[in-house]
């Protein structure tokens, strides 16, 4: 498992396609700001809209754009005509997927919107921009992602058998492809990514991730490095913002709270995988990070 692989595997990421939105004239639609953990998605099959954040930002979206917004920022989409008011649609049941409509059948703006839920403490979505567009002209045509989009429209389109769980499946996918198109734009150029994208630094770093429970120190990492042990700490935060420990330390509590939810290990025996010999110790620094203690996340999971 390489690094970024490992990043999204801590994330805990899981996809659900939520509606199909449908809109014709004109028209705005306010989405509040998310709760932690929730990333929404949009993607724009046919017409064009525009999403208006609180700093006045403005981002246009046309046909085959996908919106990802990793804090779930609040944002307003309109559409490309008259400023108006937002306004709440009409939902439509009974098809794989509610419709939102506003206006008639025949649609200005066709678009699938959904959410990844993830680790609300990831390290992965921390290093994401407020929020991040993909192109359609900036994927191949016949790549994975436009191919991807395609069959999840498919799915939506035809009610059956399977159709729901499928879709979610499908989103959950969708996620890699997003980050891997994002990358390839933008390139590791904030956080922990930037370190992936550092020749020195991506050393330790992914060090730290393929063992964190491992008894790390300074002088360890900056031999990982080639680097003496003040220049390995000068460069590690001024490109990671925050020290090697401060990394450590999240990824062996996203560790910790994945091996809550998908395993039956008691609290002892997690605390030492991730590093701690202390349960108390590995309790106490877990409520930090989660404002909970790790017994109560398990029982809420």
């Amino acid at each position: 498992m390489n690094a970024l692989d490992k990043l999204i595997s801590l994330a805990n990421v899981r996809g659900s396609l939520d509606l199909r939105c449908q809109f014709q004239g004109d028209w705005a639609l306010d989405h509040g700001q998310e709760a932690l953990g929730k990333a929404p998605y949009h993607i724009v099959l046919a017409g064009e809209c525009r999403v208006e954040f609180p700093d006045g930002q403005r981002v246009p979206m046309r046909a085959g754009d996908i919106l990802l917004l990793p804090r779930g920022a609040r944002h307003v989409m309109h559409s490309p005509g008259n400023t108006v008011a937002p306004s709440s649609p009409e939902q439509i049941l009974g098809g794989v997927l509610p419709i939102h409509r506003i206006g008639r059948a025949s649609p200005d703006l066709d678009m699938l919107c959904g959410a990844f839920h993830f680790n609300r403490a990831s390290l992965l979505f921390a290093s994401l921009p407020e929020y991040l567009v993909i192109p359609s002209g900036a994927v191949p045509a016949n790549g994975p992602l436009p191919a991807l989009v395609e069959i999840i429209r498919g799915e939506a389109d035809d009610n059956r058998t399977g159709a729901r769980f499928l879709l979610d499946a499908l989103s959950q996918a969708l996620f890699t492809l997003i980050l891997r198109a994002h990358l390839a734009c933008h390139g590791q150029d904030s956080g922990t990514l930037a370190l992936l994208g550092d020749k020195r630094l991506g050393k330790t770093w992914q060090a730290m991730l393929a063992d964190p429970a491992h008894e790390w120190t300074i002088q360890g990492l900056a031999d990982l490095a080639n680097m003496s042990r003040a220049s390995f700490m000068r460069a590690f935060v001024r490109v990671a913002g925050v020290s090697p420990w401060v990394l450590l330390t999240q990824v062996r509590m996203e560790q910790a709270f994945s091996l809550l939810s998908h395993s039956h290990l008691g609290l002892s025996d997690i605390a030492q995988q991730v590093g701690y010999q202390s349960q108390a110790a590995f309790s106490k620094k877990f409520k930090e990070i989660y404002g909970e203690a790790p017994g109560r996340i398990r029982r809420t999971i």
